[in-house]
């Protein structure tokens, strides 16, 4: 399975990387910032941007990925950022998976210099080290996928709100969702993606939605493809939706930029 291949990928990228700056040492340096953020009475406003009023939009750099290949030829994030700010996107998804999505971590860093949005770091987290990798490079929320920590969910969830990080937890299926709400995850992301099959249906979010309490942000990923799509998940209730094939087509649409920004007003 794609899933398996990409976390196998993962690891040995993470043993490499704790053998260039040790766990410890990585730790102090999160430490170090979230040490500055309290003297600054910093708060995080990751959470308050997806909670807002109307429907939130996370808005995702991606060049690539394992189902569609390469999306964008030409990846400039300077530009991708001024084409988000255009369309009011309100968080920022910024893939740093190297292997099968191209991501990069320099990626993150770039627009952390430039931009006060709050940042996702979307990877595929399967060790404390990469939070406390996300901490120093200035994300404000990581990705924790369900299917891929099982049952030590709650001690990654736990690291990262140590650490001043807000996790958007994904889950697939209502078990996943059943341990999410366990452990009283605030920032659920519902994907309409089958990490297995690699299928896709917005039906997941239309059904898993309904096991939601309100007091929860609900966050619908994968397979919005038209506006039409995006005024369906409104209409489940859903507070935001994390967009990145959709937006990354249509860099230099001018129809799409008009049809989304009427959308936006609604």
């Amino acid at each position: 399975m794609i899933l398996d291949d990409i976390v196998a990928k993962k690891r040995i990228r993470v043993d490499k990387r704790k053998k260039e700056i040790p766990i410890k040492e990585l730790e102090k340096q999160a430490l170090e910032k979230v040490k500055v953020e309290k003297e600054a009475n910093y708060k995080n406003s990751f959470r308050i941007a997806l909670k807002k009023e109307g429907l939130s939009v996370i808005g995702e750099f991606k060049k690539a990925s394992p189902s569609k290949g390469v999306i964008v030829d030409n990846f400039n994030v300077k530009e991708i950022l001024n084409y988000y700010n255009y369309l009011g996107v309100d968080v920022f998804s910024i893939l740093t998976e190297e292997d099968f999505f191209l991501g990069n971590d320099e990626y993150l860093k770039e627009i952390r210099r430039i931009s006060h949005t709050p940042i996702l770091r979307k990877d595929f987290v399967i060790d404390f080290y990469q939070i406390y990798e996300a901490k120093v490079l200035g994300a404000n929320g990581i990705l924790l996928i369900v299917s891929v920590l099982g049952d030590t969910l709650g001690d990654f969830y736990k690291e990262a709100k140590r650490f001043n990080l807000e996790p958007l937890v994904e889950v697939h299926n209502k078990e996943e969702l059943d341990l999410a709400l366990q452990y009283d995850c605030e920032i659920i992301g519902i994907n309409n993606r089958d990490l297995k099959t690699f299928n896709v249906t917005l039906d997941t979010t239309k059904e898993l939605i309904k096991s939601i309490s309100n007091d929860k942000v609900v966050i619908a990923e994968s397979g919005i493809m038209s506006i039409e799509d995006l005024e369906m998940i409104k209409g489940f209730g859903a507070d935001g939706v994390l967009i990145g094939e959709l937006f990354m087509r249509n860099i230099d649409n001018l129809d799409f930029k008009s049809k989304y920004k009427e959308f936006r007003k609604q």
